[in-house]
């Protein structure tokens, strides 16, 4: 759950608890074993698939790994995998991501799901699921600033409002290819206010499972250089560049599509991996 990919889980002596499609959950690993418990019902199949457990996993690896970066990458963090999250709780936590470390990402979610979640009890452990969509659509901006969200409030309430006006936006998304769903998600008709290219290969890969996505944030754009330098063009992606805080849209697809070119449809995966390795890497940096 550290990976950077979903929010608002909580731990406790090393068990995580939460949400997982919509039911109260308890989750930790025992030796080899994955143990998840819940007072409700809960299918196996929801277990496998937000776990991504019939990925290919060996074989993704084998895939991706291209160089002494990536073997190094998967090695020290070859458990993890893509979650297969709820696309609706996802695009809520990444539109309040943006620009924010991951403790601040953690706070808002908590305050954002102690006002519009679900609560929760197992063992002695109290907790809250995701925000509910349709309790933040009904809400007022006044309500969404009180709880750390700056800038993002707005986006968030004007989001929460198209997305319970479209009742089909998700399902339209998920039938998309990837290329497709990232220009729906960023322009025209479909366009989640305050969405760029990031944030939405973020909901993609992690919301819908499109593992072409290859999300660029300041953590990615420290280790590309290292993680991609056999295949990269020096000209194009110079030395300089890397030291810029932020993509512009052209160079964001460009290198996007370097990526793609090399690690196909797993490159969501190599994405993650890279991510992790340069978290580990470049310590001094915090925003994501």
């Amino acid at each position: 759950m550290g990976s950077g990919q979903v929010f608002g889980w909580t731990s406790v002596d090393k068990r995580w608890y939460g949400f997982l499609n919509n039911v109260p959950v308890r989750i930790y690993q025992e030796d080899d074993k994955l143990i998840v418990y819940s007072n409700k019902e809960l299918e196996e199949e929801d277990i496998i698939n937000f776990f991504s457990l019939n990925d290919d996993i060996e074989m993704i690896n084998e895939k991706i790994m291209v160089n002494d970066f990536l073997k190094k990458a998967i090695q020290l963090y070859s458990g993890v995998r893509i979650l297969q999250q709820n696309p609706i709780d996802t695009i809520v936590e990444f539109i309040c991501a943006q620009n924010k470390n991951i403790p601040a990402i953690e706070k808002i979610i908590e305050k954002l799901s102690l006002k519009y979640g679900e609560r929760a009890k197992i063992d002695e452990t109290t907790f809250f699921g995701p925000p509910n969509i349709e309790k933040i659509a009904n809400s007022s901006l006044k309500e969404l600033l009180e709880n750390g969200l700056g800038y993002r409030a707005k986006y968030l309430l004007f989001t929460a409002k198209k997305i319970l006006e479209d009742k089909m936006y998700s399902d339209r998304i998920r039938k998309m290819d990837y290329i497709e769903a990232l220009h729906a998600m960023t322009s025209g008709n479909m366009k989640l206010y305050g969405v760029g290219l990031k944030v939405a290969d973020c909901i993609l890969l992690y919301g819908f499972h499109k593992l072409e996505a290859f999300p660029i944030d300041v953590w990615v754009l420290k280790a590309y250089p290292s993680a991609l330098k056999e295949f990269i063009d020096e000209n194009l992606y110079g030395e300089k560049y890397f030291g810029r805080p932020k993509l512009d849209k052209k160079k964001y697809l460009l290198m996007g599509n370097v990526a793609r070119k090399i690690f196909g449809k797993y490159a969501g995966y190599a994405q993650l991996y890279i991510y992790m390795a340069s978290r580990n890497l470049f310590k001094g940096s915090k925003k994501i």
